[in-house]
């Protein structure tokens, strides 16, 4: 009965043959409603497209930063980690291999002795590593940003909505379903609508901020295995 009935709703909700359907009711909507419903498409696409773009980013980097700590701890420990790096642009492991690389060298050339090289080495590539994942936090704001505002527009779509019913309610005199019914549908798309934009916007803000503490770690971590094998290696 219930598959039954649900049936028998779709054609109304598709819009097929209803004067009242759900694209006849955004069709029929007031401009201010129009605007609001465009506002939180747009703010959808654009933070799928964010999505998107991130999630395949990170993705890439993970693999090349695996590629390149593999050849840098299958390498020898003092080679020139330049020809390594330029194989994997996108690593941030080899972009602070590098920064520590030639922190080393300058340092050395200066006549730094090995403490103060090895804690000038570690700043080096602390600073590389934090600048590159500040890179790949770009647009991840938007996100949350998107997840925060978003239900608050569709409130706002919400509330004219209602406010319409009531004004058809005044100027007819009746408050009739006839009369309320497509204010307050008018209403519930754009409640819909917000939250529709909102919650993939915070799962992936979410899951994204995750996939950064993961670089982010992954980086902390190989700070220390460069200093063990390198300056270490430089003075034993």
């Amino acid at each position: 009965m219930v598959i039954a009935s649900m049936l028998a709703a779709l054609p109304l909700q598709l819009g097929v043959g209803a004067a009242h359907s759900i694209p006849a009711l955004v069709a029929k909507a007031s401009p201010f409603s129009k605007a609001v419903l465009a506002l939180l498409v747009g703010l959808s696409v654009y933070s799928w497209a964010v999505m998107w773009d991130r999630l395949r980013l990170y993705s890439r980097v993970r693999v090349q930063d695996a590629r390149f700590l593999q050849a840098f701890r299958g390498g020898d420990v003092l080679a020139d980690l330049r020809p390594v790096a330029m194989k994997t642009p996108l690593s941030v492991l080899a972009k602070a291999a590098l920064a520590g690389q030639k922190a080393s060298e300058q340092l050395t050339a200066e006549g730094v002795g090995p403490a103060a090289r090895f804690e000038l080495v570690q700043r080096a590539m602390d600073r590389t590593s934090d600048e590159a994942v500040s890179q790949l936090e770009r647009h991840v704001s938007f996100l949350a940003t998107t997840g925060s505002v978003a239900p608050f527009i569709g409130l706002m779509g919400t509330v004219w909505g209602v406010m319409v019913s009531f004004v058809n309610i005044g100027a007819q005199g009746s408050a009739t379903l006839v009369v309320v019914a497509p204010g307050i549908a008018e209403a519930l798309i754009a409640t819909i609508a917000g939250l529709a934009a909102a919650i993939p916007s915070v799962i992936g803000y979410n899951h994204c901020l995750g996939k950064l503490r993961e670089i982010g770690h992954a980086a902390a971590q190989f700070t220390s295995e460069y200093l063990d094998r390198r300056i270490g290696a430089r003075h034993t």
